[in-house]
């Protein structure tokens, strides 16, 4: 992709391209979804095809497409970043300039399959001939991101057809222990996320248009208003990329869990790639198929998980009795018409007990 920009110079108008030169031609693989929205057990699947590299999670993808749509980042400036960024990390990647050894972390060595590649990569010679594999082989990188879908229009400019990218879905119940936990502690230091600043309230990049609401909201309220309005906000952006017939594939947490074999045939079909040796034992790693869909392992302080004694009925009674006693009328039914959305999209089982919450 070519960005052009006149610079005047000794009187003359000089025209000059901003550009990435001898960029990558290798898939860009992203799998997006919300907080706690099962990212790691698809990304966990997606690794173990054949020629994709280990899950980072790279907070710039981010960063650069909220600035762009904010208007505060030239799009040729950001995609032409994005390009000569993504090229480097898969760089760093094959000669394992950047291993994460972190035990406990989703990525890191012990959660990826064939991890040993990478510590032996330690010590493998770096070079030129590092970009003729990557682009011979078609080696993927594999990013994992965060409520990216609606600023990704600068993706799609950047990679064009290098772009995959996987949308993960999960149902609002299950997203609200989670989004109420991590908003509450949203003003911590070690809380990198981009955010817009209200008179001194720090103001999530999402709830912009609704700033002062967002300000006044108890916890509860706030994250009851922020999934049903992320997530109607995803349904839009998932229906206008389809529409434009750009590559993107939406996976349900709840159907993926259940029958993790269809959507391994989805990602097997949406990125041209094989399951290998490593992937029987991501399902297990993963407890995939599970016969409850919130009963797996946790990846970060805020996952929700269930214990395997409930029902999803009881689990389901749970959380709606705790925003119940928690959150205000005007919020839980927003939040109940993302719920009923939700459902009419990716249906579950999780979709018969929506009656059960009174409206």
């Amino acid at each position: 992709m070519v960005f052009r920009r006149e610079f005047r110079q000794d009187n003359l108008t000089m025209s000059m391209d901003l550009r990435h030169h001898n960029s990558f031609t290798n898939d860009i693989i992203i799998v997006d979804g919300f907080w706690g929205g099962g990212k790691s057990v698809v990304t966990s699947l997606v690794g173990s095809l054949s020629r994709v590299e280990k899950k980072k999670v790279e907070h710039v993808y981010e960063y650069v497409s909220i600035t762009h749509a904010a208007g505060k980042m030239e799009a040729d400036a950001a995609a032409v970043f994005l390009q000569i960024y993504a090229d480097l990390s898969q760089y760093n990647n094959l000669i394992g300039r950047e291993v994460n050894l972190r035990w406990a972390d989703d990525s890191g060595f012990r959660n990826n399959p064939g991890s040993t590649k990478y510590l032996r990569r330690l010590f493998s010679r770096d070079g030129d001939l590092i970009p003729i594999k990557i682009n011979a082989e078609n080696i993927a990188l594999l990013i994992a991101s965060h409520k990216l879908l609606t600023t990704s229009e600068i993706l799609y400019d950047a990679f064009g057809s290098r772009l995959k990218l996987i949308e993960v879905v999960r149902h609002p119940v299950h997203l609200f222990y989670n989004t109420r936990d991590y908003l509450s502690v949203f003003d911590r230091p070690r809380e990198f996320d981009l955010a817009w600043d209200l008179n001194g309230v720090k103001i999530p990049v999402f709830a912009k248009s609704w700033a002062t609401e967002f300000a006044d909201a108890s916890i509860a309220d706030r994250a009851l208003l922020t999934i049903a309005r992320v997530k109607k906000a995803t349904v839009e952006s998932i229906d206008q990329i389809t529409l434009s017939g750009k590559p993107i594939l939406v996976l349900s947490f709840e159907n993926t869990v259940l029958d993790p074999q269809t959507a391994l045939l989805q990602l097997e079909s949406f990125l041209g790639r094989k399951r290998t040796k490593f992937t029987r034992r991501v399902l297990r790693h993963q407890a995939l198929p599970r016969t409850q869909i919130s009963a797996g392992k946790s990846t970060s302080s805020f996952s929700f998980n269930s214990k395997s004694s409930m029902t999803e009925r009881q689990i389901y009674e749970q959380v709606t009795e705790s925003i119940t006693k928690s959150a205000s009328p005007y919020a839980i039914k927003e939040f109940q018409d993302a719920i009923s959305l939700y459902n009419s999209r990716w249906p579950s089982p999780l979709a018969e007990l929506e009656s059960s919450w009174s409206k």
